[in-house]
């Protein structure tokens, strides 16, 4: 019999994450969302960080990371230098994307 929920399981790791973020573009752009969706609802809508909480954008990212991720929900790509000014931007939140990817994870195995 095999054991679904160790197959399942990524060894995701801070550095990990950096390394799949420098490889895709489709990653990058993921990120950029998920980042994006940690915000609160306030922060989504000015773009501005508002809340210290150490979820979603840091201040000096906020606007350009919602601008970014509302341009991804609305159907679009990144591409040329904003491609590459996101994939430096997301490099920063390796930690917050770990705890995204982990909670994913625990979903996936309740329905194993």
């Amino acid at each position: 019999m095999c054991d679904h929920s160790t197959s399942l399981m990524a060894s995701w790791t801070p550095d990990t994450i950096k390394a799949l973020l420098d490889r895709s573009d489709k990653a990058v752009e993921h990120a950029v969302v998920a980042i994006y969706r940690r915000q609160t609802s306030d922060e989504q809508v000015t773009g501005e960080t508002r809340h210290h909480n150490r979820r979603g954008f840091a201040s000096c990212h906020a606007h350009l990371g919602t601008y970014y991720a509302k341009w991804i929900l609305s159907g679009h790509r990144l591409t040329g230098g904003h491609l590459v000014r996101a994939r430096h931007m997301v490099q920063c939140y390796s930690k917050q994307l770990l705890q995204v990817a982990q909670a994913r994870q625990e979903r996936e195995l309740i329905y194993v």
